[in-house]
């Protein structure tokens, strides 16, 4: 399995005030990346709300992106849950998709310990015919992935393909690694250092800024594969500038508003979140007008 260099935005997903899906808004959105130059999507990431969407839209997200996709770049989904049972659940109501891999961290509500994790993650690859991909999110999940980890699995798990983490001091050692397959893919995901990565040949590299920072996205690769290091760090504190203004001020809240303002509806957080009011919006268009973004709402 293949992946190009290059950005792949785990897209928000956009839903109303019940909660379901609204396909439309989704759609557009991944046109957009597309047109951005993203190389690939990650439908129902950290940032694209899986944890909180409702178990009966999991299946219409998953199949509104390999459609709006259409084949022109592979489509990765992420099926993660805190049970063997409850991710084959998942995985069942999307095995018919087209795919090019269900992604998984680690179960999320306790700490599993590194047998654990083997444990659900073979039993989760064994329930799909198309390749996983782990994700190692310790800041949420209390579970760190390792090395070792990593390695005990590809031993095992035949359809285990790669691999997104931060972990930019296991991707040098994976990197060096003999046992590790060439082919094995490392989607970076430490946006701080996503320049230093791609510079040191980790080139494929993956974050939720990317959905509502499409322009900045574009540079920031443009830049990079033409050796442009000025422009790509200035597209990537771009990104860093707006990311901390969320991050100081409600995320999700001001996520929603941000992708609202690009043109796509919906909520884009979750439910129990509390909405900013109309006044925050002509600050979050602001914050987004100064970055270079296009708002059109």
């Amino acid at each position: 399995m293949k992946l190009n260099p290059g950005f792949v935005p785990a897209v928000g997903t956009p839903l109303d005030a019940e909660g379901n899906f609204i396909e439309a808004s989704y759609k557009k959105q991944i046109e957009d990346q597309i047109a951005a130059g993203a190389v690939a999507i990650l439908s129902m990431g950290s940032m694209g709300q899986q944890p909180y969407i409702k178990t009966g839209e999991c299946a219409k997200v998953a199949r509104a992106a390999v459609e709006a996709a259409a084949g022109r770049v592979p489509v990765f989904v992420g099926a993660m849950d805190v049970s063997v049972a409850r991710a084959k659940e998942r995985i069942a109501a999307m095995e018919d998709l087209d795919v090019a891999g269900f992604v998984f961290t680690t179960p999320f509500y306790y700490a599993v310990t590194p047998k654990q994790q083997i444990s659900y993650f073979t039993e989760v690859a064994k329930a799909t015919k198309h390749n996983i991909l782990l994700y190692d999110l310790a800041v949420v999940t209390q579970s760190k992935i390792t090395l070792p980890t990593v390695k005990t699995l590809i031993k095992t798990v035949p359809n285990l393909k790669g691999i997104k983490s931060a972990d930019q001091q296991m991707f040098r050692l994976m990197k060096l690694d003999p046992e590790i397959p060439e082919d094995f893919i490392m989607v970076y995901s430490g946006l701080d250092t996503f320049d230093i990565a791609y510079r040191w040949g980790i080139t494929t590299c993956l974050d939720g800024m990317m959905s509502c920072t499409p322009v900045n996205s574009k540079k920031l690769f443009d830049s990079m594969k033409e050796g442009k290091w000025d422009a790509a760090a200035e597209a990537l504190n771009n990104i860093l500038k707006f990311r901390d203004y969320m991050a100081a001020n409600e995320l999700w809240a001001c996520y929603t508003i941000a992708m609202n303002l690009l043109g796509y509806e919906g909520s884009f957080g979750p439910d129990y979140v509390p909405k900013h009011g109309p006044e925050w919006i002509p600050e979050v268009r602001k914050q987004l007008e100064m970055i270079g973004e296009p708002v059109i709402a």
